[in-house]
């Protein structure tokens, strides 16, 4: 019977009053000790026990309760809505008052033994004492055990937070074949009930019925695609690091004379460091695979050091004595340094004279500028030097690694 048919078909039987509500208690009585007179609950349904007992399951999901990446924990809340024909259960409703249904405590009757063969900490079958089953007087059972199902599943961190995850919550009639018990998928998972939640939204769900071809058990897989919603991540850890690794590279605009250029830089790498720590609480102990993200605080925290020792070597250079010989290597950084300004200006002076209509003489000026700045070259200004050459370098490295972090994390190349 399709799903639809079986709501409308109660919707009529409400409306006409044919329910156990309107019937005399007197034949309710009789059809209850009609109906258990000769039944056995631990015989399967099936006139013909060579045939397999086919058993219609599908899903209502109502939220996902849990899910724990560190230890692989998954966990839903919602009902199932299974059916199966048992001839056994059936009866005249003229004969009885027209009592079409009839309900019974699910202990008091066969139901199939479901469980989780995935499950996180134990196995347990679906279903709790309370829970009943209805029966209609063509032979149709009717069973809806809610539970919180709750599994192991194997996650992959490598785009976190970006990343989507696939979850499978495997069923089985326990202690049963194939051809005992057969399984099958109705309607598979519906979100008629679903609740969103704050940090994951589906994206798409799979119910698949199949027989193990080793064991011979028939199986239903309940698989659900879950897309993380990044923007707390994004905002709690990747942007904050990004913001510290500007502010690193900014330690080259501190003057060398304040004293506080290393403090500054340590600073900046202690802090790094706690991001790496907090972001290590919330990703699984597992070295395959690793998370892109983990790598780009790891690289980050390499970038901060090096800016430390980059810091230190330029503060040793700068109070270093002046009488100490310069290596010509580091007369040829500044003099490029120098080559770019005063180009520059040689073009800021052109441009100014063409305006102006100034007499070429202030061009010679700039040459002799040119040949001046080529003498006297200290240890101040070697330190200065590699100062512009660091934060330049520093900004430039910065900006391409957040570019590439963030086109492979979100997949874009």
């Amino acid at each position: 019977m399709e799903w639809n048919s079986f709501l409308i078909l109660q919707l009529l039987m409400l409306n006409s009053g044919t329910f156990i509500f309107g019937s005399r208690l007197s034949d309710v009585d009789r059809l209850y000790s009609k109906l258990f007179m000769d039944y056995n609950k631990k015989i399967r349904p099936g006139d013909d026990q060579s045939l397999a007992t086919r058993v219609n399951v599908s899903f209502n999901l109502g939220a996902i309760q849990e899910f724990d990446e560190v230890n692989g924990k998954f966990a839903v809340i919602g009902f199932f809505r299974i059916t199966w024909h048992d001839s056994r259960m059936t009866w005249n409703t003229l004969d009885y008052n027209n009592t079409h249904t009839l309900t019974f405590l699910q202990d008091d009757v066969w139901k199939p033994t479901l469980v989780i063969t995935n499950p996180f900490c134990k196995i347990d079958q679906i279903g709790k004492d309370f829970m009943t089953v209805r029966y209609f007087s063509n032979g149709l059972a009717y069973w809806t055990p809610g539970e919180i199902l709750i599994s192991s599943c194997s996650v992959d961190i490598t785009y976190f937070p970006f990343d989507e995850q696939i979850c499978t919550i495997r069923l089985m009639a326990w202690g049963t074949l194939s051809n005992e018990i057969l399984l099958q998928s109705f309607n598979g998972i519906e979100l008629n009930y679903f609740s969103e939640h704050g940090t994951w939204r589906i994206t798409s769900t799979a119910f698949n019925d199949r027989v193990d071809e080793v064991t011979g058990l028939s199986l239903i897989d309940m698989s659900v695609s879950m897309k993380r919603r990044p923007g707390f991540y994004v905002i709690n850890v990747v942007l904050p690091v990004i913001f510290l690794m500007a502010l690193n590279s900014c330690v080259f605009l501190l003057p060398p004379d304040s004293g506080e250029r290393v403090s500054y830089a340590i600073t900046v790498l202690l802090a790094i460091s706690v991001f790496l720590t907090l972001i290590g609480n919330h990703l699984p102990k597992t070295s395959e695979p690793m998370s892109l993200l983990g790598y780009f605080l790891i690289f980050d925290l390499v970038f901060s050091s090096l800016t430390c020792l980059s810091t230190m070597i330029c503060l040793r250079l700068q109070f270093r004595n002046k009488n100490h010989p310069i290596p010509s290597y580091l007369k040829w950084i500044v003099l490029c340094c120098r080559r770019n300004n005063l180009k520059k200006r040689e073009n800021w002076v052109e441009v100014q004279n063409n305006k102006s209509n100034v007499h070429n003489s202030d061009l010679n000026a700039c040459e002799g500028l040119i040949d001046n700045n080529k003498q006297d070259i200290s240890w101040r200004d070697i330190c200065k030097a590699l100062d512009t050459i660091l934060l330049r370098t520093s900004f430039v490295v910065l900006s391409v690694s957040v570019l590439l972090f963030f086109m492979i994390i979100t997949k874009t190349i």
